[in-house]
Formats: C-alpha cells, structure tokens, sequence
C-alpha cells in the first residue's frame, strides 16, 4: 500500500478518495428520491407541498455540531423569530452545548438529541449542517416542509434541497445560516450571534476573578491555545512569548484556558514562561462564557472559545493558518469587525488540510506578527 500511495502520490490519492465518498454520497440520495418517488405514488407519504408560510406554526431547528457551528447559528433563531413572531421555535442540540442556548431569547424551547423525545407535530424544520442525521430527524420531525443540505447523505428526505457549496462559494458560516432562513421567508439583516448566562456561571466568574484580584487590572487577557484538531493549533513557544510579553509590556494578567485535555498544552506553555500565568481548566460551558465575558482580550486558535468570546464583543485575535474552506477564517473567523485576524497564505493549489503533511502556513505565524495585533487590540 505504501508503494502504491508513493507511486500515485498521497494527495492525489486523498482527492480520489474525496471524490468517491461524494459520487457515494449522490448515488445514495438518488436511490433514496426514488423509493420515496415510489411510496408517494403509493401515497405511504405525504406528497411535497409548495411552502405555505403562513400555515408554520411550530418550526424545529436542528444543529447537532460543535460549540462555534452552534454559536454561528444563533443568528438564524432570531432571523425566524422575526418571520413567524406567533410560531413555536424549538432547537436540537448536543448535550455539550446546550448551556450556550438555554436563555435564547428568540426560542421557545431547546431539545437535547438522545434525552429528550423529539415530537412529531412540526410544521417547518431546518437543518443547519450537512449529514444523514439531521436530514433524517427534519423528517421524523413530521414537519411537511423540511430544508436542508445534500452532499452528506439523506438529501431525499428533504422538500427544499440546498447544495452544500461552501467549499466553491466561499462565506462564513453566519451567512450560510441565514441563507436557509431566507428560504424559509425571512428577513436575513446581518445579526450578531450571541450566547446565554446562566446564574451559576455569573456566580463563578464573579468569584474567580475576586479570588484572582483581577478586579481593577487591566487588561485581563484569556488564551486558548487548544483546538480540536492538531494541524489549526499554534505552538505553545509562541503563546508562550506572546503572554509573557503581555504581562511584561502592558501590565496584564493573562488566563490560560482549556479542557482537561488540554492540559498538557498549557503546562508546557507555563514550563516556557519567566511570570507564571492563572490556569483554568476544564471549566462548565456556562463557567467559561461568564470568565470569557469579564476579559478585556481573547487570544486563540479557531475553536469554540474563540466564537464565544466574539458573542460576547470581547475583541479577539483568532490564529488561523489553512486557508481551505474547512478552517479557513473566511468561513469559519470571529464574527464581527471589532475583531483580528493573524494568518499566511502561502496560495497552496488545492488546499486541504488531509493533503499536507507540514502545514507551513500554521508554523509560519510569528509571535512578533501575533503580538502585533494584540498591541492593536489593546491600543483601540
């Protein structure tokens, strides 16, 4: 086998790879509009309608991905709250990041996939991301009109089909979003994304920041140097140079923050630093937007707690080095303009992240370029 990857070479044989896994993923739904093209025929399901918005009375939105997809989302629930002001709204969602949502404003209720009972009474569903699951609960839903994606499976259980075309027409994930409520028939002005408090995330960031004497300092700087995948995270010397000379140039007390496994990133950062930072790890998700929302900066590589702390207009410095659609900052950046952006592109034809093997473009970041836009940042 590795003969044979080093003979066609590895990219090449990713890309075709790539390509099988989509001509899988359209011959599927092709056989899927024909079986349901038969059971209508048979009348064992409902036929599709045309879209009657004023006959939507209960409406289910449907993101079952990570903390930042779900925060990018958030403008969509108000998008909808705006076209059906007397509807029902509800949202399903994964059980890690319900708190982000549990005081949306703009939903009537949020469902939590494998705990709660999904009901089968909806007029209107929505899928926000590509895959088999979702477009499969939009039709256990009993919703008769049910938009979403094709391209990942289950496109024939859909009555409007949106071809997942982010890769070829590039925009962030905030548009893409808004761009299925506008099917839906709303209005899609540019909305803010935005995260929920909880009391008890109120009381905890209250209380570490007493117990820390960060109360009166300024500025208090939180870094994120983790992500989910290796490839999008910047290495920890340049964290590390970046944070002490926060600390050393302007005064400020720097928060390294990150999950449980993440720790052995941080304590290497920590290992590299003259003036010891405070660490917290493996925060609540509601414990983390209330620390995240008391900072005056956000340092961080693409991830979940870089898309909070834009929610919450803490201005942010967001490290991103591919420049494919899958992690590129133009799909995926901090949302708003209050916000910077630190990245290179090296042009690379044909840019996937399964297809390098150095990723250049990450390691190329210099603190000097980092620390330029904090010093921006701060001076605003």
């Amino acid at each position: 086998m590795k003969k044979f990857l080093k003979k066609i070479g590895r990219n090449r044989w990713n890309r075709y790879l790539r390509y099988i896994r989509s001509f899988y993923f359209e011959l599927f739904d092709l056989i899927g509009e024909g079986v349901f093209g038969f059971l209508r025929i048979l009348r064992a399901i409902k036929p599709i309608l045309p879209f009657e918005k004023n006959s939507v009375k209960k409406i289910l939105v449907i993101r079952l991905d990570r903390i930042g997809d779900l925060i990018l989302s958030t403008p969509v629930f108000k998008a909808l709250r705006g076209g059906f002001p007397q509807a029902k709204i509800y949202l399903l969602v994964q059980s890690y990041t319900l708190d982000l949502v549990i005081n949306n404003s703009n939903l009537d209720g949020v469902l939590v996939l494998g705990k709660d009972k999904i009901p089968g009474d909806f007029d209107l569903a929505i899928a926000l991301h590509p895959g088999y699951k979702q477009n499969q609960i939009a039709f256990q839903s009993g919703a008769k009109f049910r938009i979403g994606y094709t391209g990942s499976g289950g496109g024939f259980f859909l009555t409007r089909k949106v071809k997942d075309d982010r890769q070829i027409r590039i925009r962030h994930e905030v548009v893409s979003g808004l761009e299925l409520a506008k099917i839906a028939g709303c209005s899609i002005e540019v909305i803010k994304p935005e995260v929920s408090f909880t009391e008890k995330g109120e009381l905890f960031g209250q209380d570490f920041f007493e117990r820390n004497g960060l109360f009166g300092k300024y500025p208090i700087v939180a870094i994120h140097p983790g992500a989910r995948q290796e490839y999008i995270r910047w290495n920890s010397s340049g964290f590390a140079e970046v944070a002490s000379r926060l600390m050393q140039e302007f005064g400020s007390q720097v928060i390294l923050i990150g999950s449980g496994n993440e720790k052995l990133i941080i304590e290497e950062i920590v290992s590299l630093m003259p003036i010891k930072p405070i660490i917290s790890l493996d925060l609540a998700l509601t414990e983390l937007v209330s620390l995240i929302k008391r900072c005056s900066l956000f340092i961080g590589n693409s991830s979940g707690p870089m898309h909070i702390a834009a929610a919450l207009d803490v201005p942010v410095v967001g490290i991103f080095g591919n420049i494919h659609p899958l992690d590129s900052y133009q799909e995926w950046g901090p949302w708003g303009n209050k916000h910077l952006v630190v990245s290179v592109n090296l042009k690379c034809k044909d840019c996937h992240p399964g297809d390098c093997r150095d990723f250049q473009c990450m390691k190329l970041i210099t603190p000097e370029m980092v620390f330029a836009a904090v010093k921006k940042q701060i001076k605003a």
